[in-house]
């Protein structure tokens, strides 16, 4: 782990190196504990005896245009509480990011972020020990992505750049 913490703001670009998926916009909640990332089609399968997750991520958020098939044995449920209290079970997997130059393996929980404006959220499992946030700072133009959003939802119809890959 690196000595110095490195400064983010509100919002930052994270990349998925191992999709080869860069430019993602994420939005920082440290009163969150758990991060999110948007995935869509999530199911269960078994195949030998060995359960798999599938999941398209990032498929089909108006900031984002590209989308991943990901399979992978290694996930879990996870507890998550709203901010109104309500407990959702969700499935939770182990992927490798990149933010402000430093990479490492975080866990997300799997969520349908489609009305959300940013598909990843970072919480603090995601930044503790690695980062100090600024508030005042930003690299993103939210009202851009919003727009975009607004986009998405009156287009709800237009196909995904999906490329499949398996973990």
């Amino acid at each position: 782990m690196a000595k110095y913490k490195s400064i983010i703001g509100r919002a930052e670009f994270i990349e998925l190196p191992v999709f080869g998926m860069s430019k993602i916009p994420a939005k920082t909640d440290t009163g969150a504990y758990s991060s999110a990332i948007h995935a869509v089609n999530i199911t269960l399968s078994t195949k030998n005896d060995k359960q798999y997750l599938d999941f398209d991520v990032l498929g089909g958020h108006a900031a984002y245009d590209k989308a991943r098939h990901v399979r992978t044995s290694r996930f879990h449920v996870v507890n998550v509480s709203n901010s109104f209290g309500e407990v959702q079970q969700r499935y939770a997997v182990n992927l490798r990011v990149k933010l402000a130059g430093k990479k490492f393996l975080t866990e997300f929980t799997l969520a349908d972020r489609s009305n959300k404006t940013f598909p990843v959220l970072m919480g603090r499992q995601l930044l503790n020990n690695r980062y100090l946030v600024d508030p005042n700072v930003t690299n993103i133009d939210r009202k851009t992505l919003k727009q975009k959003l607004k986009l998405k939802l009156i287009k709800a119809d237009e196909p995904v750049d999906k490329v499949p890959l398996v973990v």
